[in-house]
């Protein structure tokens, strides 16, 4: 829509009037598919207004997408996440599979008090990350995923390669495992260009989509 000279304010109020949408059929629930990550906070804004309150958010990526701007874009796919915090949307916002981010990454995951899992310390953080309780007290869960989390052996079919990542085992895990209310949730960042002959990164995003829907649709019964 933006090759099309769409303004992005407009983008971003089309992206939540369409998820406001569909929260207004209950028990409908948001599972959005990028795309690239500038639709999560467009999402994650329906879905707190709708609900009429903030919510715990479980981020799932190789980069924490809370730049302030990137190339001169507050709505950027880097900088969803800065939108979100500046709104006042999320309580918690805890970002797993960290393994590319700079000085600015840093110093705004803590100006928003994020809770940033990096790689390197992955081994360290599992158990805690493989047996989370969030949502308590706020409007529920949103899982965001970029598939670029899993490490580019799992899932080539991404635009912004990045080894030493989550296994595809390990996300199920963190996810499976995860006690909350999921509220809503997002798959991004799959690139079709960059995939194999056989298609497995799509394979792969095919799944992580059949898990949460799984997960959300025993949740709201």
């Amino acid at each position: 829509m933006r090759d099309c000279g769409i303004e992005d304010e407009r983008l971003m109020k089309t992206v939540s009037d369409s998820v406001k949408f569909v929260m207004e059929e209950p028990p409908l629930r948001p599972l959005v598919l990028g795309g690239d990550h500038s639709i999560s906070y467009p999402v994650v804004r329906a879905v707190t207004e709708h609900l009429g309150g903030p919510v715990d958010i479980l981020h799932l990526d190789a980069h924490p997408d809370i730049y302030h701007s990137f190339e001169g874009n507050k709505y950027s796919h880097a900088s969803s996440f800065a939108r979100i915090m500046e709104g006042g949307h999320a309580r918690r916002l805890l970002q797993v599979g960290i393994r590319s981010i700079t000085k600015e990454g840093r110093e705004q995951g803590k100006r928003f008090g994020v809770e940033q899992y990096e790689m390197h310390s992955f081994i360290k953080d599992r158990d805690f990350l493989e047996n989370l309780k969030l949502g308590e007290g706020v409007k529920g869960v949103y899982i965001s995923i970029d598939v670029d989390c899993l490490d580019p052996a799992f899932a080539p079919g991404v635009s912004h390669l990045e080894p030493g990542g989550l296994s595809f085992r390990d996300v199920m895990n963190i996810v499976q495992n995860l006690q909350g209310d999921i509220v809503a949730t997002d798959v991004v960042e799959f690139n079709p260009q960059r995939d194999t002959v056989d298609g497995m990164t799509a394979m792969v995003a095919a799944k992580l989509v059949r898990e949460l829907t799984s997960k959300m649709s025993k949740l709201a019964h």
